[in-house]
């Protein structure tokens, strides 16, 4: 516990006020995980491959690749989520 602490107390932002404040843009951010660059990559060449052949195939594929990078931006703000919870949480503590 105090290991969390003390990385989050090192912030100096006080995450009530900025939801108070409507500030959250570290809410909206992405994580560029190597994994995240490589299903974005794979997505837009599927988007070219599509316009040049619309398969069944093709699309298919397409489709999982948009599911994984989906996925992946779900856990990414899953772990925000998280975050943000512990310093309120450590903040109200104060």
């Amino acid at each position: 516990m105090d290991l969390i602490k003390s990385e989050f107390e090192n912030l100096n932002e006080n995450m009530i006020n900025k939801i108070y404040h409507n500030n959250m843009e570290e809410l909206q951010y992405i994580n560029q995980t190597k994994e995240y660059i490589e299903v974005t990559k794979k997505i837009k060449k599927m988007e070219k491959m599509l316009f040049k052949e619309f398969t069944k195939e093709n699309v298919t594929r397409y489709i999982e690749y948009i599911n994984e990078k989906v996925s992946i931006e779900a856990e990414n703000q899953f772990e925000l989520g998280f975050k943000t919870a512990i310093k309120i949480i450590l903040q109200a503590l104060k």
